[in-house]
């Protein structure tokens, strides 16, 4: 059964089907060209067979959901990198769940995958992992959560973040909450950027080490947020893998390299600059924008996210995260690394780039299609015709 997508416009759950997606224009989130006329089999909720759409060579089978796309472009689902989407004060009350009006905009534009960073209430880990298995699959995008950050007693980290004081504390508490269900450890190296954050406790090398040597045991990953040079220097020898944040003072080159060597990645929220510059005249802002631009040119691999909190104009808003990509673009990079960002890079910061961020077979069916070229216009992306997660087509 075939399907002409430009007059199809209704809700269609595959479950164990088969989609055909044909005549479509493929960016497979690798950094490739763009690949012309490709039919793409979805089957069980994964990219089977991709290849060249050939008219001559199509049988048609009335099991098969075919859609034609028309030239339609396709890209994998974006991976947004740095959220807070739950646990969470909005307009200073507290949100005891998960932030779904956010999910359900990040969906409908095209955004499949969401790493949050960390819960800020007094809520516990069980509260997260109870609600992030809780959410329905086919109207939000999949969370990768950390729970709480890991930092000194009394140090940075939210309204209770974990407080760990030695080395073995540490791993105790990493083992903990893993096993949990957590998919990642968050910690935090903070001087303080603001009144309320000055002089807070800071963990020292030892304990930092700890919790990076139990989760790497562990199969697991830890971010950091940090926001100066010399705390990143200490988080990089600690054995981080990702910097949440682009530091706001200069980016030595020896430092770039390290973290190149050692495929330490950065998502660098470039937004929170550009709010702080506007609100606050913190002029951060050409720093941030500069450093990005060495590290990636140095070959350093970023994600696409914007330290979302909640909806505040003209910076933050329900869904993509436009102001972000706009200042990736102003920074030079191409809207095809600013989608390698969001798809290919952003699934390595997950620790799952052998399940998502690519359309290749057998990796899981997440994708969004667009009418127009991004690599001509980033703002294409915008021109979302649908979603699909799990192979489950998902309509705006």
């Amino acid at each position: 059964m075939q399907t002409n997508i430009l007059h199809w416009r209704v809700y269609f759950a595959v479950g164990n089907g088969t989609i055909l997606l044909k005549n479509g224009t493929l960016i497979d989130g690798t950094g490739r060209a763009p690949i012309h006329n490709v039919t793409i089999e979805v089957i069980h909720g994964r990219f089977g067979s991709i290849t060249q759409y050939d008219a001559g060579n199509q049988t048609i089978n009335e099991n098969v959901q075919e859609i034609d796309l028309n030239g339609l472009v396709i890209l994998p689902g974006f991976i947004h990198a740095h959220a807070h989407t739950s646990f969470k004060y909005l307009q200073n009350e507290p949100l005891h769940g998960y932030h779904k009006e956010y999910l359900a905009a990040c969906l409908k534009e095209g955004i499949t995958t969401i790493r949050d960073e960390g819960m800020t209430t007094n809520a516990t880990i069980d509260d997260v992992i109870t609600h992030t298995n809780g959410l329905d699959p086919l109207s939000f995008p999949r969370i990768i959560t950390s729970g709480k950050v890991f930092t000194a007693p009394g140090g940075y980290g939210g309204q209770e973040p974990i407080g760990v004081g030695s080395a073995e504390e540490a791993r105790l508490k990493v083992r903990e909450v893993l096993t949990q269900g957590v998919h990642f450890i968050k910690t935090a190296l903070e001087d303080g950027y603001d009144p309320s954050t000055f002089g807070m406790p800071k963990l020292n090398q030892e304990v930092l080490e700890a919790i990076c040597r139990e989760a790497g045991e562990m199969g697991a990953y830890v971010s950091a947020h940090v926001t100066s040079a010399h705390n990143l220097q200490i988080l990089v020898n600690a054995g981080i893998n990702d910097a949440a944040h682009m530091i706001y003072d200069r980016l030595d080159d020896s430092l770039i390299r390290q973290m190149n060597d050692k495929n330490i990645r950065i998502i660098p929220t470039l937004t929170v600059l550009q709010m702080f510059q506007d609100k606050f005249g913190a002029p951060l802002l050409a720093q941030g924008m500069d450093n990005v631009r060495r590290f990636v040119e140095a070959g350093g691999e970023i994600g696409l996210g914007d330290d979302f909190v909640e909806e505040e104009s003209p910076w933050y808003r329900l869904g993509m995260p436009w102001e972000e990509i706009r200042l990736l673009g102003e920074t030079g990079l191409t809207p095809m690394q600013i989608i390698t960002a969001a798809t290919l890079n952003g699934a390595k910061i997950c620790n799952l780039s052998h399940e998502l961020g690519t359309v290749e077979t057998g990796k899981k069916a997440d994708l969004f299609v667009i009418d127009g070229d991004p690599l001509h216009d980033i703002n294409n992306l915008r021109k979302v015709k649908f979603v699909m997660k799990d192979g489950n087509l998902l309509f705006p």
